[in-house]
């Protein structure tokens, strides 16, 4: 395959932009008038234009006025990441409002008047979303829009333009499953070409030119039909890691002054001789692909998955020590406040009728749980975000993950798994695992406050969380924390052990 050949160039020709200014209307008519003096410029399907957030801001109004520009970046602040002193005064790395993790927030205080500074576009995919409807309908040709910010980069000096807003592009050229030169399979490699394109953007147009505008030619590929985000990968919101596949949600010095905190409330209560007051956290898939192993019952999965949840969280909210359950689900009832979690018995949610969300919340609703969004990405992705919203619950608790097939779990083999997993942390071990009655999967993992827990859940997971520093724990071999069900046999097997809503199910 011919390697594509790229070609960008600035659109010179465009004034100040102020408050209230027709963006798409002033830069489409310096495009009309680049393209007279350069007919090769004419815009064609598959261009791609890049705009500086600046100009949008601009237009948009999101010029402030801010007498301390520290607190506009705190307004701006949705988390804050790292801070460090310098000679100059405070750097602070935090996310913002649009999903951006760097410097300042994106408040920059350059090209703007005394006294005030620039924000970013409230939601600079809406942004690049109303830019390419514009420009597609008044040049007639199918174009794509990137709106780009600088930003640092981790281990890296100097700073970079990137993609914050798209519509009608793709951001990222997802390989994975095609095969690379020597035919061996791609796993992993998506590159990003959003923020590629963005940086060749930078290039032409530059940092002081007064030319906030540059066209990309040659890569239409990349350039999709419609503006409307229903193509994955086609916002520059897509683009951003945060929440629990963030591998570096902290600075070095703020995570290790978190860790000590954590280890140390932990410590004390370990010291003092204290039980460990857990949180349990389960992750819950549920819906029409649930157990798709179990079809041959004949049973509807979904609610035979919710069955299997109800029954193991009966046992989990009366095992010892146990203050909360936090359940991370796709399946969230509508209207409730989710950022802290829904309650699923307090009655909170609009109703939601025969919706897989409403089974859910109505077979919750005896029991004081709490559900958390799943932030997709698979199982071990939906752990993470449990993990991280049950430890920030409590300093000092410690964290059990279960899988939600359990139904013949009863609170005795659960409370004594916990105890032993107390005893271990005593003994130096933070991280242990209970493994499945077959011997390769894992049923559960506990963690001490403080502690660093890879989860490795999925096909040889026993092997892997061994692998990872979590100790096996000694839980018999006929507890029901090990009865985890995904054959018909398995189910049956368990019989009269089952739990109330299972049986029921089952008539």
């Amino acid at each position: 395959m011919t390697a594509a050949r790229l070609t960008a160039w600035a659109v010179p020709g465009i004034r100040e932009i102020v408050p209230g200014d027709d963006l798409a209307t002033l830069v489409g008519d310096a495009l009309h008038a680049d393209a007279r003096e350069h007919p090769e410029h004419a815009l064609q399907a598959g261009d791609i234009l890049v705009v500086t957030s600046k100009v949008v801001s601009k237009a948009e109004g999101r010029v402030v006025e801010a007498d301390d520009r520290e607190d506009a970046i705190t307004a701006e602040t949705v988390r804050v990441v790292a801070t460090r002193a310098h000679d100059g005064g405070l750097t602070r790395i935090v996310e913002n409002r649009q999903g951006v993790v760097g410097a300042a927030a994106g408040v920059d205080a350059s090209n703007a008047p005394d006294g005030h500074v620039l924000l970013l576009p409230v939601d600079p995919d809406r942004s690049a979303r109303s830019l390419a409807e514009a420009w597609r309908a008044r040049f007639g040709v199918r174009l794509g829009v990137i709106v780009t910010d600088t930003l640092g980069r981790a281990w890296r000096i100097g700073q970079t333009d990137v993609a914050i807003g798209a519509a009608g592009v793709s951001v990222v050229d997802d390989l994975r499953g095609q095969t690379d030169a020597a035919g061996k399979p791609l796993a992993v490699t998506q590159p990003a070409v959003g923020d590629e394109l963005a940086a060749l953007g930078d290039l032409v147009k530059g940092k002081a030119s007064g030319c906030p505008i540059a066209v990309v030619r040659g890569a239409g590929r990349l350039v999709v039909d419609g503006t409307d985000a229903s193509e994955p990968f086609t916002t520059g919101r897509s683009l951003a890691r945060t929440g629990p596949t963030d591998m570096f949600r902290l600075g070095t010095d703020e995570a290790l002054a978190e860790g000590y905190r954590r280890g140390l409330h932990a410590g004390l209560a370990l010291a003092a001789g204290r039980e460990p007051r857990w949180n349990v956290v389960i992750p819950f898939k549920g819906g029409d692909a649930a157990k798709s192993r179990l079809t041959a019952l004949g049973i509807d999965r979904g609610e035979l998955a919710i069955a299997f949840l109800r029954d193991t969280v009966a046992a989990v909210t009366r095992a010892d020590g146990v203050d909360r359950v936090v359940i991370v689900s796709g399946q969230v009832p509508q209207g409730s406040s989710t950022g802290a979690g829904a309650r699923a018995g307090a009655g909170s949610g609009e109703e939601v009728g025969g919706s897989a969300a409403g089974a859910l919340r109505d077979a919750l609703a005896p029991f004081a749980v709490e559900i958390v969004p799943d932030p997709g990405g698979g199982l071990n992705a939906a752990v993470a975000a449990g993990l991280a919203h049950a430890q920030g619950l409590a300093r000092e608790a410690f964290t059990a993950v279960l899988v939600g097939d359990l139904p013949a779990l009863t609170s005795a083999d659960l409370s004594s798994a916990l105890r032993l997993a107390g005893e271990a942390a005593r003994g130096g071990h933070p991280v242990a695992f209970v493994a499945d009655g077959e011997g390769t999967g894992t049923t559960t993992i506990t963690v001490a406050p403080g502690a660093v827990a890879p989860t490795r859940f999925g096909a040889n997971s026993r092997a892997l969380h061994a692998d990872a520093g979590y100790l096996e724990l000694g839980v018999p071999v006929e507890s029901s924390l090990r009865s985890d069900v995904d054959e018909p046999d398995a189910l049956a097997a368990l019989g009269e052990r089952l739990g109330a809503a299972t049986r029921r199910l089952l008539g």
